[in-house]
């Protein structure tokens, strides 16, 4: 059988065309073979790093609170009469001085009646001087001395000191000693129709104005020290234990919005009664506002800064770090591993840790999603300074 040219060309074009076919996925699938055969780069993961330094820290605890004054005298009228005097009507925000005049009430009436009294005293005095100076000489010389520096116009002294039995017989008998304690309750009562401030400080009262009548026991004023001042700070258990209370310690009082305002107090009382909600304990902070800074005056929300106890050998670190385990992630040889670290306390956005061994390596301060330990990290804070140093061989060099 005979074929013509022209197919036996065809032919040996099919066969070309399949045997070429055949060629290539051969050189195919040996290419494919040599791709699965090269071995896959782990991922390295680039971290945030932070190098640990322990030191001696003196430890600052911090605390907020209301200052409020250590005293707030509530004043009762303890006398009746129109008023003859009252400081800017008594109105709110008054400040008056220590020993300075508050109120005055009209005390005329019962003026009189003390000096009434004090010269029937007089009287009484005058009628035992001759029997004693009949009967024992050195004790008429007492008492005339006494009776010469009387007056009714000022306050009566003391009583001399009597010894014998004859002696009090007699001044008994004439009362002076029933008398004597008249005028002096007398004289208690006319003080109360002046009031002092007992300490400077601010008033707060509904107001009373010169010539309105006082009556017995109504409220006058509060007067509030804003001076010697005091904070109320809770601080859990474990603060409080890592303060030391003698001596007092040392408190820096700012203001929440004026840092630069800054006053120094002490602790000097705790309380011992722990609040069962807060599982806290209030320390006070005592201090003096003498120029009367309006940033700390009673009512202002302050912060604190409490001086504790020198802590050696310890850390600060970002507090996210720590987790609920108290654990910490960690670069070791190029690799993630995870380490238990010991507490001391935390301290706003820091955690102070103690010395376990960590000095050598780096903690990693990004957060990792779904660390998997024995994970190859890689430091970028090393690329970093890496750079930084090669940079300043080379400025080093061109100079």
């Amino acid at each position: 059988m005979k074929f013509s040219k022209s197919t036996l060309i065809k032919l040996g074009s099919v066969v070309g065309i399949i045997a070429l076919g055949v060629i290539i996925m051969f050189a195919l699938s040996s290419s494919e073979k040599e791709s699965n055969k090269r071995e896959v780069e782990p991922e390295v993961r680039l971290v945030e790093t932070q190098s640990i330094c322990f030191e001696d820290l003196v430890l600052e605890i911090e605390g907020s609170g209301v200052i409020e004054s250590k005293k707030t005298l509530n004043v009762i009228s303890e006398a009746t009469g129109p008023v003859l005097f009252a400081k800017n009507d008594l109105k709110d925000g008054t400040f008056v001085n220590t020993g300075e005049l508050i109120l005055e009430i009209d005390s005329r009436e019962v003026e009189n009646t003390l000096y009434t009294m004090r010269s029937e005293f007089l009287n009484s005095l005058a009628l035992v001087l001759p029997e004693l100076k009949i009967e024992d000489p050195n004790t008429y010389s007492k008492w005339q001395s006494y009776f010469y520096s009387l007056d009714i116009h000022e306050t009566i002294p003391e009583l001399p000191e009597m010894f014998g039995s004859q002696e009090k017989i007699k001044l008994s008998t004439r009362n002076v000693y029933s008398k004597y304690y008249a005028v002096k309750n007398q004289e208690i009562l006319l003080s109360k129709y002046r009031i002092t401030a007992p300490f400077a400080g601010y008033i707060k009262s509904n107001g009373i104005v010169e010539g309105s009548f006082v009556s017995r026991n109504s409220n006058l004023f509060t007067l509030s020290d804003a001076i010697h001042v005091e904070i109320s700070i809770p601080l859990l258990v474990d603060e409080v234990s890592l303060l030391n209370f003698s001596p007092p310690p040392t408190v820096k009082v700012f203001s929440d919005n004026h840092e630069g305002e800054i006053i120094y107090g002490k602790i000097y009382r705790k309380e011992t009664l722990l609040n069962r909600n807060s599982q806290t304990l209030n320390v006070y902070v005592s201090f003096t506002n003498g120029r009367l800074n309006s940033y700390f005056l009673p009512g202002n929300y302050v912060k604190v800064r409490i001086e504790g106890m020198l802590l050696k050998d310890v850390a600060k670190i970002p507090r996210y770090v720590v987790d609920n385990e108290n654990y910490v992630y960690t670069v070791e040889d190029g690799k993630l591993a995870r380490r238990k670290i010991e507490l001391v306390t935390i301290q706003e956005n820091y955690a102070i840790i103690k010395n376990t061994g960590l000095e050598e390596m780096k903690i990693i301060t990004t957060i990792l999603q779904k660390p998997l330990i024995g994970m190859q990290v890689k430091s970028a804070n090393e690329s970093i300074e890496l750079n930084e140093e090669v940079s300043d061989v080379d400025n080093q060099a061109q100079n």
